[in-house]
């Protein structure tokens, strides 16, 4: 928050309304979208400048951790969901082969399996990286 604060101080110094500067902080920490906010703040009734809109972005970017670190919780998401249908198929196998019995559609299951865990891992190493984006959502239109 202080750097927050420090950020706040400069632009008001500036000129800049103190609204507009505490919607940029609101939504930066919200996790919004860049052009969003950029598009938000150069709107007639805010009245900012481009340049002076892009430059309060990037240091209020800077100063919350980056422009995508909350845009991956969706990797998380799904990873998580992947691993465990994975790991529900590989007990399957599992259980069948341990305790006897015939393995009902196996191919599925064994793609089920092997698709789920390493697709959950993939999903979950990616986001923790930081490489998830709103672009690799398997179920965006």
């Amino acid at each position: 928050m202080n750097n927050f604060a420090a950020i706040k101080a400069k632009y008001l110094a500036q000129g800049v309304k103190e609204d507009n500067i505490d919607y940029a902080i609101g939504a930066v920490k919200e996790g919004g979208k860049r052009e969003h906010i950029l598009d938000n703040l150069m709107a007639d009734y805010r009245g900012m400048d481009p340049i002076e809109a892009s430059q309060l972005m990037e240091e209020l970017f800077a100063a919350n951790g980056g422009e995508f670190k909350k845009e991956n919780r969706g990797g998380y998401l799904y990873g998580v969901v992947l691993l465990l249908l994975g790991l529900a198929a590989t007990f399957y196998i599992y259980y069948v082969y341990t305790y006897g019995g015939t393995l009902r559609k196996a191919l599925l299951v064994w793609a089920v399996a092997i698709g789920g865990v390493l697709g959950g891992i993939v999903y979950i190493v990616m986001s923790m990286r930081g490489k998830y984006r709103d672009e690799h959502d398997p179920f965006n239109e």
